[in-house]
């Protein structure tokens, strides 16, 4: 069988970007000796049959393992605001690959708005830092034309279905995946991350892990489009209203206060619970049903407004970590055409429809910034959206 000279400083690199254990790989089939070829000082000869197990462990393209030079890493400057629990860590491939995905698809979308006459959206930057929490709820309200009440009668799905549309209508792309790309195996971390915006004065974009409850997007959702406003950038991770640094919990509380909107009505509703004897832990999830964020963030509001002990925020919290995660979760499933439309922002999927028809986008081009793989899969994206006439 022909082999293929492969530089152990490569090898030294993939596992590098992959975050692999050189131990862990060293379990799969053939590559026994993988820890020992990354500290070989000279040229390595590897089968293909090999080389290809390595790729497929390290999430890594074949052709990045055969180069002789090590290529350059250029970190996005997006990961210096990665953190979790207040703390720099680093990121995972599959962070940084998303965010890869994600700055093509802006840039993209920004030259084609510019070509198109678009100037620069009013809602970036437009809110000053030092505006109150309940101000700010009050601007993206506004900014999103929200009325009082939006959020009531309305499933969980729907209400992330409508604000993310509410989202679009005001110039803000949202994107929603649970991977990365098409591969089943590299399925996303809600614990690394829920959301992060990439800002941009003409086409802001905003992602969302889609491997969360339809209760968490909302508020992740709803986290970012407050960092648009105050025009900063964020890899988003905490879920609790009162984590994070000052303003991470000014954003948390705003997007609590653009959810209840009317703070009398929900301290009658938690004062009837309250006369009829509920238990904290029914009242709060009647909250979470009622008004679409999470039990403990909702359990959190009604402390600051004096409705919850202590101990009740204690036991909400205890509660919400034993629970399963949300099952709406699993994953849109079954048709494959309604789940890529629900990953992509049906005004940019419009923009790339729009330059395919006018010959100035290749469809090869316009596929690989969809990410479907034919022609089939393209038109059957249009029909979920809507955009096929």
């Amino acid at each position: 069988m022909a082999s293929i000279t492969v530089h152990p400083a490569t090898l030294r690199w993939a596992v590098r970007q992959s975050g692999a254990d050189p131990a862990a790989v060293a379990h799969k089939d053939g590559l026994a000796e993988f820890p020992q070829w990354l500290n070989e000082t000279g040229p390595l000869s590897l089968s293909f049959t090999k080389l290809s197990a390595i790729g497929s462990a390290l999430q890594v393209p074949f052709g990045a393992l055969v180069r002789s030079v090590v290529p350059e890493s250029h970190e996005d400057e997006l990961i210096r605001y990665r953190t979790i629990d207040n703390r720099g860590v680093e990121a995972s491939r599959n962070l940084q690959d998303t965010i890869a995905v994600m700055r093509n698809r802006q840039d993209w979308a920004r030259d084609e708005m510019i070509a198109q006459g678009f100037g620069e959206n009013l809602l970036v930057g437009s809110v000053p830092s030092h505006v109150t929490a309940g101000e700010l709820a009050a601007h993206i309200r506004e900014g999103l034309s929200l009325d009082v009440g939006w959020c009531r009668h309305k499933s969980s799905a729907d209400r992330f279905r409508f604000l993310r549309g509410k989202a679009s209508d005001a110039g803000l792309m949202v994107m929603v995946d649970s991977r990365v790309g098409t591969s089943s195996a590299r399925r996303l971390n809600v614990r690394e991350f829920r959301a992060f915006v990439l800002l941009d004065d003409v086409a802001p974009l905003i992602f969302v892990n889609r491997n969360d409850s339809y209760a968490a997007m909302l508020f992740s959702l709803l986290h970012e489009i407050g960092h648009v406003l105050l025009g900063s950038n964020e890899v988003y991770n905490d879920s609790s209203v009162d984590g994070g640094n000052g303003v991470e919990r000014k954003i948390n509380q705003a997007v609590v206060l653009t959810v209840v909107d009317d703070e009398q009505e929900f301290r009658a509703y938690w004062k009837k619970m309250v006369a009829d004897c509920a238990r904290v832990q029914d009242i709060a999830d009647g909250c979470a049903k009622r008004y679409g964020l999470s039990a403990l963030a909702l359990t959190i509001h009604a402390h600051k407004l004096g409705l919850a002990s202590d101990e009740d925020v204690r036991l909400v919290r205890a509660l919400s970590e034993r629970r399963v995660t949300d099952t709406e979760a699993a994953g849109s499933g079954g048709n494959q055409n309604l789940t890529n439309a629900s990953h992509l922002d049906t005004r940019f999927v419009r923009m790339i429809r729009d330059g395919v028809d006018r010959g100035s986008l290749p469809y090869s081009d316009g596929l690989s910034l969809l990410g479907v793989r034919s022609m089939h899969a393209y038109d059957g994206l249009l029909k979920a959206k809507g955009l096929d006439q």
